[in-house]
């Protein structure tokens, strides 16, 4: 299990070696310990033209994921899971407004993005919404060691 942590920005300092325990923890706690997975940080205007170019939408955003999943039948599989790309200066904005600490907003953006690359969803059905955070509030009470909700996580 390895995580690769590349910060391509400069305007917002982040504590990276906490994060990637934490995103350790995450994989392990999910069943991706023998995964591999990529974490990019960058400023809004590297997320905005990410955005743009994979979602059609012309502003920045606080995560993308980007899974390295087979993309025909019969190519090879990888350890990679894909790449999560976050922006520390969105994340930051959102860390402020929802009174949470930087690090605290980050892994949850972190964990949101990993169950994308595990094929979670959340724009097309309330249900999947619904799945995919109860699954997100799973994964940060193991973080804090609290024990899993007791409410189901399927629809």
């Amino acid at each position: 299990m390895a995580v690769w942590i590349n910060n391509r920005q400069r305007r917002v300092a982040l504590n990276t070696p906490s994060v990637k325990k934490q995103a350790l923890r995450m994989m392990a706690y999910l069943g991706c310990s023998e995964n591999e997975l990529s974490v990019v940080f960058v400023h809004d205007e590297r997320m905005r033209s990410l955005n743009r170019a994979y979602r059609c939408k012309d502003r920045p955003t606080n995560v993308l994921a980007f899974p390295q999943r087979p993309t025909y039948e019969g190519e090879p599989q990888t350890f990679l899971l894909g790449d999560v790309v976050i922006s520390l200066q969105t994340a930051a904005r959102e860390a402020f407004e929802v009174g949470q600490t930087l690090e605290e907003r980050v892994v949850f953006l972190l964990a949101h993005g990993l169950l994308h690359l595990l094929g979670y969803e959340h724009e097309r059905s309330t249900a999947q919404r619904r799945r995919m955070e109860c699954r997100e509030q799973d994964i940060l009470s193991h973080l804090k060691g609290q024990p899993a909700s007791t409410e189901r996580c399927q629809p």
